[in-house]
């Protein structure tokens, strides 16, 4: 069922617009309140964030990154991303591996190795083009949520965005309804190495699990902070002055 095409390119640069739900501070909701307190219109955050991620590939792995930053400093980004920031997601296909830079905010770079989580997709039996590829629809439950892939068997690679994969074939696209994640291709390069396809190395290492304990603190104590900024409000112990008036 492989075209000719996928049997001898097996390197080349994927690029995506990357559309995914922010995850923002607590301090959104302090200045929320402390807005309506002095009459002040309150401009909420948006949701979701769109960027540009580039995927360069081969046989034997993945490795992705934001397109406009070649230079790794993910912690200089954060701040503009939300609570959290996926920086560089590079997976092995010969062993199942990830290795990954995350950032929350407030701690330092995390180096995240685990082993790729298994997508338990199934084949739909729908084709379309895309790109000017032939592409097939895959569908799996992913956290309770159902992701939609399209994936093309003329690259036959189990390669995808983030840490998506595990086709018989270049995923192209993906789509997570439920949060609103999206990863749409917008151009392939067949024999292109946008970049050299190794796996960060800064940051501390530490597992999944690992990762996910730091970032449950972080989001705890932010949330402690700002709560207590607001309780001290109601309490009277916080004065709130509009602009202008002394």
């Amino acid at each position: 069922m492989l075209a000719p095409f996928g049997a001898s390119a097996q390197v080349g640069t994927v690029r995506y617009t990357h559309t995914y739900p922010v995850l923002y501070s607590h301090h959104f909701a302090y200045i929320k309140v402390t807005n309506q307190a002095v009459d002040k219109e309150f401009v909420a955050p948006a949701t979701h964030a769109t960027v540009s991620r580039s995927m360069v590939f081969d046989a034997t792995a993945s490795l992705m990154y934001p397109t406009d930053k070649p230079h790794v400093e993910p912690r200089d980004r954060s701040k503009s991303d939300g609570l959290e920031y996926i920086d560089t997601t590079y997976v092995n296909f010969g062993d199942g591996t990830y290795t990954e830079s995350r950032v929350v905010l407030g701690t330092e770079l995390s180096l995240v190795s685990d082993q790729q989580p298994a997508i338990p997709w199934r084949l739909d039996g729908e084709e379309r083009i895309y790109l000017g590829l032939r592409v097939m629809k895959a569908t799996a439950v992913v956290d309770s949520a159902v992701v939609e892939a399209w994936f093309t068997p003329e690259i036959p690679i189990p390669a995808g965005p983030g840490l998506y994969g595990g086709l018989p074939g270049l995923i192209l696209m993906v789509t997570n309804a439920a949060d609103g994640e999206v990863y749409a291709a917008e151009s392939l390069d067949m024999d292109i190495l946008a970049r050299a396809l190794v796996p960060p190395t800064r940051g501390r290492k530490v597992s999944d699990k690992g990762y996910r304990r730091i970032k449950e603190a972080e989001m705890a104590e932010d949330r402690r902070i700002w709560e207590n900024q607001l309780r001290r409000i109601e309490e009277g112990k916080v004065r709130i002055i509009p602009w202008g008036r002394q």
